[in-house]
Protein backbone atom coordinates (compact mmCIF):
# COMPACT_ATOMS: atom_id res chain seq x y z
CA UNK A 1 0.00 0.00 0.00
CA UNK A 2 2.77 2.43 0.96
CA UNK A 3 4.60 1.54 -2.23
CA UNK A 4 1.51 2.44 -4.32
CA UNK A 5 1.14 5.80 -2.57
CA UNK A 6 4.84 6.49 -3.03
CA UNK A 7 4.63 5.57 -6.72
CA UNK A 8 1.63 7.86 -7.17
CA UNK A 9 3.33 10.74 -5.35
CA UNK A 10 6.57 10.09 -7.20
CA UNK A 11 4.74 10.16 -10.56
CA UNK A 12 2.75 13.25 -9.63
CA UNK A 13 5.79 15.09 -8.25
CA UNK A 14 7.93 14.67 -11.32
CA UNK A 15 5.33 14.78 -14.10
CA UNK A 16 2.34 16.75 -12.81
CA UNK A 17 1.18 17.92 -16.24
CA UNK A 18 0.81 14.28 -17.36
CA UNK A 19 -1.35 13.47 -14.34
CA UNK A 20 -3.62 16.46 -14.84
CA UNK A 21 -3.69 16.02 -18.62
CA UNK A 22 -4.85 12.39 -18.30
CA UNK A 23 -7.41 13.39 -15.66
CA UNK A 24 -8.78 16.11 -17.90
CA UNK A 25 -9.13 13.68 -20.81
CA UNK A 26 -10.80 11.09 -18.59
CA UNK A 27 -13.20 13.70 -17.23
CA UNK A 28 -14.08 14.93 -20.74
CA UNK A 29 -14.68 11.35 -21.87
CA UNK A 30 -16.85 10.69 -18.81
CA UNK A 31 -18.92 13.83 -19.37
CA UNK A 32 -19.32 13.00 -23.07
CA UNK A 33 -20.38 9.42 -22.24
CA UNK A 34 -22.90 10.70 -19.69
CA UNK A 35 -24.40 13.18 -22.18
CA UNK A 36 -24.55 10.46 -24.82
CA UNK A 37 -26.30 8.07 -22.43
CA UNK A 38 -28.85 10.70 -21.36
CA UNK A 39 -29.52 11.54 -25.03
CA UNK A 40 -30.11 7.88 -25.85
CA UNK A 41 -32.58 7.55 -22.97
CA UNK A 42 -34.44 10.70 -24.03
CA UNK A 43 -34.69 9.52 -27.64
CA UNK A 44 -36.03 6.13 -26.61
CA UNK A 45 -38.71 7.70 -24.40
CA UNK A 46 -40.12 10.46 -26.63
CA UNK A 47 -38.46 10.02 -29.99
CA UNK A 48 -40.19 7.08 -31.60
CA UNK A 49 -39.73 6.84 -35.34
CA UNK A 50 -42.75 7.31 -37.64
CA UNK A 51 -42.82 3.53 -38.23
CA UNK A 52 -42.79 2.85 -34.45
CA UNK A 53 -45.59 5.38 -33.95
CA UNK A 54 -47.60 3.72 -36.74
CA UNK A 55 -47.08 0.34 -35.07
CA UNK A 56 -48.19 1.67 -31.66
CA UNK A 57 -51.24 3.47 -33.02
CA UNK A 58 -52.48 1.11 -35.73
CA UNK A 59 -51.21 -2.48 -35.38
CA UNK A 60 -53.02 -4.88 -33.05
CA UNK A 61 -53.41 -8.38 -34.42
CA UNK A 62 -55.91 -9.50 -31.76
CA UNK A 63 -57.84 -6.24 -31.39
CA UNK A 64 -61.39 -6.59 -30.10
CA UNK A 65 -63.85 -3.73 -30.80
CA UNK A 66 -64.99 -3.89 -27.16
CA UNK A 67 -61.47 -2.98 -26.01
CA UNK A 68 -61.11 0.32 -27.89
CA UNK A 69 -61.09 2.49 -24.76
CA UNK A 70 -58.66 0.23 -22.88
CA UNK A 71 -56.19 -0.17 -25.77
CA UNK A 72 -56.21 3.55 -26.58
CA UNK A 73 -55.48 4.25 -22.91
CA UNK A 74 -52.72 1.59 -22.69
CA UNK A 75 -51.00 2.81 -25.85
CA UNK A 76 -51.40 6.50 -24.98
CA UNK A 77 -53.08 7.39 -28.26
CA UNK A 78 -54.36 10.96 -28.20
CA UNK A 79 -54.39 14.13 -30.26
CA UNK A 80 -51.06 15.82 -30.90
CA UNK A 81 -51.66 18.41 -28.18
CA UNK A 82 -52.16 15.54 -25.68
CA UNK A 83 -54.99 17.42 -23.96
CA UNK A 84 -57.84 15.63 -25.72
CA UNK A 85 -58.61 12.11 -26.87
CA UNK A 86 -58.20 11.36 -30.55
CA UNK A 87 -61.70 11.33 -32.09
CA UNK A 88 -61.06 8.27 -34.22
CA UNK A 89 -58.33 5.64 -34.43
CA UNK A 90 -58.13 2.56 -36.62
CA UNK A 91 -56.35 -0.64 -35.62
CA UNK A 92 -55.37 -3.13 -38.30
CA UNK A 93 -55.89 -6.71 -37.09
CA UNK A 94 -52.67 -8.03 -38.63
CA UNK A 95 -48.99 -8.27 -37.83
CA UNK A 96 -46.66 -5.41 -38.68
CA UNK A 97 -44.99 -7.66 -41.27
CA UNK A 98 -48.30 -8.30 -43.04
CA UNK A 99 -49.06 -4.57 -43.22
CA UNK A 100 -45.48 -3.76 -44.31
CA UNK A 101 -46.04 -5.98 -47.38
CA UNK A 102 -48.59 -3.41 -48.61
CA UNK A 103 -45.64 -1.01 -48.96
CA UNK A 104 -43.81 -3.67 -50.95
CA UNK A 105 -45.46 -6.23 -53.26
CA UNK A 106 -48.95 -6.60 -51.79
CA UNK A 107 -50.03 -3.04 -52.46
CA UNK A 108 -50.23 -0.69 -55.38
CA UNK A 109 -49.96 3.08 -55.71
CA UNK A 110 -53.14 4.84 -54.70
CA UNK A 111 -54.53 6.95 -57.58
CA UNK A 112 -53.47 10.61 -57.56
CA UNK A 113 -51.15 10.27 -54.58
CA UNK A 114 -47.56 9.13 -55.02
CA UNK A 115 -47.04 8.46 -51.31
CA UNK A 116 -50.13 6.34 -50.55
CA UNK A 117 -50.53 2.63 -51.27
CA UNK A 118 -53.70 0.58 -51.34
CA UNK A 119 -53.67 -3.06 -50.27
CA UNK A 120 -54.45 -5.69 -52.89
CA UNK A 121 -56.33 -7.73 -50.27
CA UNK A 122 -58.73 -6.66 -47.56
CA UNK A 123 -57.78 -6.52 -43.88
CA UNK A 124 -59.94 -6.81 -40.83
CA UNK A 125 -59.76 -3.48 -39.02
CA UNK A 126 -61.22 -2.12 -35.82
CA UNK A 127 -62.39 1.45 -36.15
CA UNK A 128 -62.59 3.12 -32.73
CA UNK A 129 -64.69 6.27 -32.48
CA UNK A 130 -64.43 8.31 -29.32
CA UNK A 131 -66.69 10.95 -27.80
CA UNK A 132 -65.95 14.59 -28.59
CA UNK A 133 -63.98 16.78 -26.17
CA UNK A 134 -62.98 13.93 -23.87
CA UNK A 135 -59.71 13.97 -21.98
CA UNK A 136 -57.45 10.93 -21.50
CA UNK A 137 -57.64 8.41 -19.93
CA UNK A 138 -61.45 8.24 -20.31
CA UNK A 139 -62.19 8.65 -24.02
CA UNK A 140 -65.53 6.83 -24.27
CA UNK A 141 -64.57 4.88 -27.42
CA UNK A 142 -66.73 2.35 -29.25
CA UNK A 143 -65.49 0.02 -31.98
CA UNK A 144 -66.70 -1.54 -35.21
CA UNK A 145 -64.97 -4.27 -37.21
CA UNK A 146 -65.23 -4.13 -41.03
CA UNK A 147 -63.09 -5.92 -43.63
CA UNK A 148 -61.48 -3.33 -45.89
CA UNK A 149 -58.66 -2.67 -48.27
CA UNK A 150 -56.37 -0.33 -46.41
CA UNK A 151 -54.69 2.84 -47.67
CA UNK A 152 -51.39 3.68 -45.99
CA UNK A 153 -48.40 5.96 -46.52
CA UNK A 154 -44.94 4.37 -46.67
CA UNK A 155 -41.48 5.81 -46.12
CA UNK A 156 -38.45 5.34 -48.39
CA UNK A 157 -37.61 2.05 -46.63
CA UNK A 158 -41.05 0.56 -47.31
CA UNK A 159 -42.20 0.99 -43.71
CA UNK A 160 -45.82 2.00 -43.11
CA UNK A 161 -45.90 5.42 -41.43
CA UNK A 162 -49.50 6.68 -41.76
CA UNK A 163 -52.97 5.17 -41.95
CA UNK A 164 -55.21 7.27 -44.18
CA UNK A 165 -57.96 7.66 -41.63
CA UNK A 166 -61.60 7.75 -42.65
CA UNK A 167 -60.92 6.56 -46.20
CA UNK A 168 -62.16 3.04 -46.81
CA UNK A 169 -61.88 1.26 -50.14
CA UNK A 170 -64.44 -1.46 -50.80
CA UNK A 171 -63.43 -2.02 -54.44
CA UNK A 172 -61.04 -0.46 -56.93
CA UNK A 173 -63.81 1.72 -58.34
CA UNK A 174 -65.59 2.62 -55.12
CA UNK A 175 -64.33 4.85 -52.33
CA UNK A 176 -66.32 5.52 -49.18
CA UNK A 177 -65.51 8.17 -46.66
CA UNK A 178 -66.87 7.51 -43.19
CA UNK A 179 -68.12 10.62 -41.43
CA UNK A 180 -67.39 10.70 -37.67
CA UNK A 181 -71.03 10.02 -36.69
CA UNK A 182 -70.82 6.64 -38.45
CA UNK A 183 -72.84 7.44 -41.57
CA UNK A 184 -71.31 7.14 -45.02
Amino acid sequence: MCFRIFTFLHFWTFVPETFFFNSAINMKISIFACVLLISAVMISVDGETPAEKFKRQHINKDMDPKRCDAVIKERKIHQNNRAFCKKENTFISASYGEVKKVCEKEGEPYPNDRNLRISLNSFRVVNCKCKDNMRPPNCGCKGSRPNLRIVIACDNNDNPVHYEEGLYITSLNETKLLIPDGSE
